[in-house]
């Protein structure tokens, strides 16, 4: 399968690169290296995590790791290891 990957970690504290292939959200994450896919998460939550809807409490400005945090994460999706 090949995956379309967006590189957001220039621009993101936890997020190393995220894809979606029509079912699955994958993650990325920069401190662990670890990678996680998500079943069942629309692409509409993953359009909104490239947008960065949510605001970081922390920084005070849009973030995708409180978006993928907010939408995914505190939703109940429960991510599987594939890396």
């Amino acid at each position: 399968m090949d995956l379309k990957w967006q590189e957001i970690g220039f621009d993101s504290d936890n997020i190393e690169r995220i894809a979606h292939d029509g079912q699955k959200l994958y993650v990325e994450f920069k401190k662990t290296g670890k990678g996680y896919y998500y079943e069942d998460v629309s692409y509409e939550i993953f359009v909104r995590i490239m947008n960065k809807e949510v605001y970081s409490k922390s920084e005070g400005k849009p973030s995708f790791g409180a978006t993928f945090n907010m939408l995914v994460i505190k939703s109940g999706f429960i991510g599987e290891q594939y890396r």
